[in-house]
């Protein structure tokens, strides 16, 4: 990597070099563009806490008192990267294994919302359908809402995407409803429309908060109201369940945002995060497609693993960060993060196989076997997903999001799916290889 000359600095900074610590030499390298041009500490100390490292990440840190302190000891270093020249003693980071138990906290509005759909005839299931997948991407809009302000709780923010949430549900599943069974289940699609989007988006901001626990307790009336359909089928139980769906969770995520925050609730504050929903419903249609074409149950692993993928890409991305601190140029680094990537990819891809597998050896009733092909399909495709949510972290979700769309054509025109799977893992790997050349991939 070249570096630009160094700056000429004052003689009230012209002091010898420091040896930096463990945590600068990470953030050394992190700006040592911006560094390049800096013209004096308080810019540094600027960068760095835009950057999200400030005073609370670094009062303990050997050597200096805080910000401002760690600004003057990187500025010394007078833009040669000298820290960079340096290689430290790495250890690979830890798993982290506490994400596994995310995956399950993605079902109670689904598990919820089918079993009422089944009550409730043909109009419902195609408006839980169509909730499910706008949910899907609605969810990382208000993640990218929710860490707008990620210091405080933006409420007013929330409460906005709560609502837009559940407008959408009921418009969109009275139309699916009504275009696709019949104008007579309008009415139906718009209810269960409107329940299972209020579940999701409420879902997506107590996940978004970090209130686990209330998420838990907040589907705890809906879905024993859900189970008793099974033994208790009635008009009765149905709605009070489909009401329970819609306004628990709603309300213990009101609770959750009544403080007010910075941001206001307007349009200006929702449209920079709309290509986030854009990639998840491409991703959504994609997935909603190949369910008809393999079965829910087949792909069932891919859902119940959805906290191993989190870890995988926290996994891959921790991996990336570590490197910098033992490499000395972006080629290493560039080797490394590919192998960190794929392994993290493979992983996946390997424990959905085992998973599947062991779903074919059990002796299942037949309508939840996994279908033919299942045992190299499953893994494919929730590699493919691991890869692309890797990459939408590094701000590729408008390539991503015609990626996936494409691969939703290709689902519908009935391609061969193993040749789908194929070329969608090569395709994404295109822009992998891309990102590991940008030094921003591995902050």
């Amino acid at each position: 990597m070249t570096r630009a000359a160094p700056h000429q600095l004052p003689g009230h900074l012209a002091t010898p070099r420091p040896v930096l610590s463990g945590r600068l030499l990470e953030i050394d390298r992190h700006l040592a563009r911006e560094r390049e041009h800096i013209l004096d500490v308080e810019e540094l100390a600027a960068y760095m806490e835009a950057d999200g490292v400030g005073d609370d990440i670094l009062k303990n840190t050997r050597g200096h008192a805080g910000l401002f302190s760690a600004a003057e000891l990187l500025y010394r270093q007078e833009g040669t990267g000298r820290a960079a020249n340096r290689v430290a003693w790495t250890v690979a980071p830890n798993f982290p294994w506490q994400m596994l138990l995310r995956g399950p906290l993605y079902l109670p509005s689904g598990v919820a919302g089918l079993l009422i759909a089944q009550q409730l005839g043909m109009g419902a299931a195609a408006a839980f359908i169509f909730a499910s997948a706008f949910g899907w991407g609605w969810t990382m809009a208000v993640a990218g809402v929710r860490y707008s302000e990620p210091f405080a709780v933006p409420g007013r923010a929330l409460r906005m995407t709560l609502l837009i949430g559940g407008v959408v549900g009921v418009l969109g599943g009275a139309l699916c409803a009504g275009t696709l069974i019949g104008a007579d289940t309008a009415l139906v699609g718009a209810l269960m429309g409107g329940a299972v989007s209020l579940a999701i988006a409420a879902s997506g901001i107590l996940l978004s908060l970090g209130r686990t626990v209330p998420l838990i307790a907040s589907y705890a009336a809906p879905v024993l109201a859900a189970l008793l359909l099974l033994v208790w089928p009635s008009v009765a139980v149905t709605a009070a369940a489909l009401a329970l769906l819609a306004l628990v969770p709603a309300g213990v995520a009101l609770h959750a945002t009544r403080p007010v925050g910075l941001l206001p609730a307007r349009w200006s504050t929702l449209r920079p995060h709309l290509h986030h929903a854009v990639y998840g419903w491409s991703m959504a249609a994609a997935f909603v497609v190949l369910t008809f074409r393999l079965g829910a149950w087949t792909l069932l692993p891919i859902v119940l693993s959805a906290g191993l993928l989190e870890a995988g890409v926290w996994h891959a991305q921790d991996w990336l960060k570590t490197a910098t601190r033992g490499s000395r140029n972006l080629r290493a680094l560039r080797r490394t993060g590919l192998w960190a990537v794929l392994l993290c990819t493979g992983g996946y891809g390997v424990a959905l196989a085992l998973w599947t597998a062991l779903a074919l050896a059990l002796p299942l009733p037949e309508s939840i076997q996994p279908q033919p092909g299942a045992l190299y399909l499953v893994p494919l495709f929730g590699a493919a997903l691991l890869l692309s949510a890797w990459l939408s972290n590094q701000r590729l979700t408008r390539p991503l999001s015609g990626i996936w769309a494409l691969c939703a054509a290709g689902l519908f025109l009935n391609v061969s799916l193993a040749v789908l799977a194929a070329v969608l893992i090569l395709t994404l790997m295109l822009p992998t290889v891309q990102a590991l050349s940008d030094p921003r991939s591995y902050r």
